[in-house]
C-alpha cells in the first residue's frame, strides 16, 4: 500500500485580495517517497501546517498541484474526500478533537464512514487499539475519562484504523514524558513496517528525526530550505541555525570534539554512531577528549 506523494510549484495565500492576505507558501517543490518515514522541520511560521493541510485535501493550493501517486488530488473535487481515507492527518495535540461518547466510537468513527461492515470496523477497532497499547478494557469508557497520553493514543488509532497509505503526524509526541514520547514513536514505526506506509512526522524535536527520520525536509520562509537524507541534513548546521532551527545534541558534541582535535566527523547523529565513532578513535591510540 505504498504511495508517494509530491508537491509542484504549490503556492497558498490566506484571505486573499483582502487587508489579511498572506501567503503561507510560496512555490514549493517536494516529495514524500513511497514506504519511507520523511521528517518535515522548520521553525514556527514557515508553513509546514498548512504544508500537511494540502497533502490531504483539507486546504486547496492557490497555485500548482498536490499528487498521489502522480495524481492530482484536485483532479476531481467530488473524490477529495477518498484522498482523505488514503492520507491521514494526526493534528497537534489530536485528543482535543476526540467527540465520541466511548473510545471505541471515536476510533470506529473513520472506518465506519468509509462504509465497511460492523465486523470489519470492530476489527479495525481493536487492531489500532492493540496497536498504541490500548486495552481492551478502555473500549466502553468515555475518551474524556482517560488520561492526556490515553487521549492521544486515541485519536491516533482513529486515524491508523483507516489504514491510511500516506500517515502525517504534526508534532505528535508534543507535550509527552520521554516513555509516552518513545511509545508514540514506536507506535508510528511499527504502522509503517506493517503497512509499508509513507510517513511524515512534523516535529522540532531534532533528536527524534535524527533517530526516527529517513529522510528531512527543512522548511524556511514559506519556501524548502533544503531535502535530503538526515546526515546530509545535519551536516549544514549553518543553514539550520539560520532557519532558526539546530542539529542534534549528540551531533553538537562531536562537532566541540573536531574543535579540539579529537576527530573530524560531524555527520554523526545518534548516540550508536558516536559510541562507534568514540571507540574507532581509542583503538587508533589516541585520546579523542582533549
Amino acid at each position: 500500500m505504498t504511495a508517494k506523494i509530491e508537491v509542484k510549484n504549490v503556492s497558498y495565500i490566506y484571505s486573499p485580495d483582502t487587508p489579511f492576505q498572506k501567503e503561507a507558501l510560496s512555490h514549493v517543490n517536494c516529495s514524500f517517497e513511497a514506504g519511507m518515514i520523511t521528517g518535515l522541520i522548520g521553525h514556527t511560521g514557515s508553513g509546514k501546517s498548512t504544508l500537511v493541510q494540502l497533502l490531504n485535501g483539507l486546504l486547496k493550493p492557490s497555485e500548482g498541484e498536490v499528487l498521489l501517486d502522480g495524481e492530482n488530488i484536485w483532479s476531481d473535487p467530488k473524490k477529495i474526500k477518498n484522498v482523505r481515507y488514503r492520507v491521514g492527518l494526526v493534528f497537534q495535540y489530536p485528543e482535543y478533537q476526540l467527540f465520541e461518547e466511548t473510545v471505541f466510537d471515536d476510533i470506529a468513527y473513520g472506518p465506519k464512514n468509509m462504509g465497511f461492515s460492523a465486523q470489519e470496523v470492530s476489527d479495525r477497532v481493536y487492531a489500532s487499539a492493540r496497536m498504541v497499547g490500548l486495552g481492551e478494557d478502555l473500549m466502553k469508557k468515555s475518551p474524556f475519562d482517560l488520561s492526556g497520553g490515553q487521549k492521544r493514543r486515541v485519536a491516533i488509532a482513529g486515524i491508523l484504523a483507516m489504514e491510511p497509505e500516506v500517515l502525517i503526524l504534526d508534532e505528535p509526541a508534543a507535550g509527552l514524558d520521554p516513555i509516552g514520547r518513545k511509545m508514540i514513536f514506536e507506535t508510528i514505526t511499527q504502522y509503517q513496517a506493517q503497512n509499508k506506509a509513507t510517513v511524515i512526522i512534523v516535529s522540532h524535536s531534532m533528536e527524534d528525526m535524527a533517530e526516527y527520520a529517513q529522510r528531512i525536509v527543512v522548511m524556511k520562509g514559506s519556501q524548502i530550505l533544503m531535502q535530503d537524507t538526515p546526515q546530509a541534513i545535519f551536516k549544514k548546521a549553518d543553514l539550520l541555525t539560520e532557519a532558526g532551527l539546530d542539529v542534534p545534541q549528540i551531533t553538537r558534541m562531536m562537532m566541540r570534539l573536531r574543535e579540539l582535535g579529537g576527530g573530524n566527523r560531524t555527520d554523526i547523529f545518534t548516540v550508536q554512531a558516536a559510541r562507534e565513532e568514540l571507540l574507532r578513535l581509542i583503538r587508533k591510540g589516541g585520546e579523542p577528549i582533549a
